[in-house]
C-alpha cells in the first residue's frame, strides 16, 4: 500500500494528458468577414446617414475597411428612397428626408457583389422635454461633473423606452455608445419625470469658452434597440469582474448574418446657453 499515493498521481497525470484538445479558433480572417450596418433615420428633416464596415482579422490594426458601392434604399410602404453614397461605405438621403411617426422604415442593403440585407424599425413618438437642469457635482470617484437632468412628462401606456444625445458646443458627447443613457418607462410610466439625470460630464473635459452651447436630443427607440445598447454595455463596461458571464454575441436587426442596427426615432430636442 506504501505505493498508492504514486500510483493516484501516476493516474491523475494521464487523465490530464488524455484530456488535452487542440482548438482552433476562427480568428475573423478575410474570407469570414461580416457586414457591419450603423445608422437611424428621424423625424427631422435632414440628411441621415446609413454607414456600411466589414469586420476584418484580429490581427488587423486598420481601420474597419469601407462597403462601397452598395445600392442602399429605405422605404416606409408607400414611398422609397434611394440613399447617395457620398464617401467610400457612407450613404445619405437628401437633406429634407423626414421620418414620420407611426411608420416602419425597412433598410434594404445590396453589396456590389450582389449580397441582400434588409433591416426595419417602427418610428415611436417621444416625450416632449420640459426642462433640463445644469447642476454641478461628484461622481463616484469624487471628481467635479457637470449634471444634466430631465424634466417632463412621460406618456401612458408601458413600452416606451429613450435615449439622450448630448453635443456642447460641436462636441459630441455620446459619440462613445458607453456614454449614452437610455431608459425604458417599464417603472415609471405615465408620471411626470422631476429630476432625472441623463448625463454627467467631467469639468475638465468641458470646451475652454465662455459661453457653453449644449444642444440636447431625447430620442424614441424600440426595445430591441434598448436591448442592443445593454448588450454592448453588459460587454463592455458591466463586464470583466469575477462575477460576469460568458461573453455572448451583440443582437442585429440587419438580416443575412450582418452585424449592427438600423433604428427609427422620434426627437424631442432643447438648446441651452450656460455662462
Amino acid at each position: 500500500m506504501r505505493n498508492r499515493p504514486y500510483i493516484l498521481f501516476l493516474l491523475s497525470t494521464m487523465i490530464l494528458v488524455s484530456c488535452q484538445k487542440k482548438i482552433d479558433f476562427e480568428l475573423n480572417d478575410q474570407e469570414n468577414s461580416r457586414l457591419v450596418v450603423e445608422g437611424s433615420i428621424t423625424d427631422q428633416a435632414k440628411a441621415h446617414t446609413i454607414e456600411l464596415t466589414r469586420t476584418t482579422s484580429y490581427y488587423e490594426n486598420q481601420p474597419a475597411p469601407r462597403e462601397e458601392g452598395a445600392t442602399v434604399t429605405i422605404t416606409d410602404g408607400i414611398t422609397t428612397h434611394t440613399l447617395t453614397e457620398t464617401s467610400p461605405g457612407v450613404y445619405q438621403t437628401s437633406a429634407s428626408y423626414a421620418g414620420v411617426i407611426g411608420r416602419t422604415y425597412t433598410l434594404n442593403i445590396t453589396t456590389a457583389d450582389n449580397q441582400f440585407y434588409t433591416a426595419e424599425s417602427t418610428l415611436e413618438s417621444v416625450a416632449p422635454i420640459d426642462t433640463v437642469l445644469l447642476d454641478v457635482g461628484l461622481n463616484f470617484e469624487d471628481e467635479d461633473v457637470l449634471i444634466l437632468s430631465h424634466y417632463g412628462p412621460e406618456p401612458a401606456g408601458v413600452g416606451n423606452n429613450y435615449m439622450w444625445l448630448v453635443n456642447i458646443n460641436g462636441i459630441d458627447y455620446t459619440e462613445d455608445v458607453n456614454d449614452i443613457m437610455f431608459v425604458t418607462d417599464e417603472f415609471v410610466d405615465g408620471n411626470y419625470i422631476a429630476g432625472f439625470e441623463f448625463q454627467e460630464i467631467l469639468l475638465s473635459d468641458l470646451p475652454q469658452a465662455d459661453t457653453l452651447k449644449i444642444a440636447i436630443e431625447m430620442h424614441s427607440i424600440s426595445r430591441s434597440y434598448y436591448d442592443f445598447l445593454l448588450a454592448i454595455a453588459l460587454e463592455t463596461q458591466y463586464n470583466g469582474d469575477l462575477f460576469s458571464g460568458p461573453p455572448a454575441n451583440i443582437p442585429s436587426n440587419v438580416s443575412n448574418g450582418a452585424l449592427g442596427f438600423f433604428r427609427a426615432s422620434a426627437v424631442s430636442s432643447m438648446y441651452i446657453e450656460a455662462y
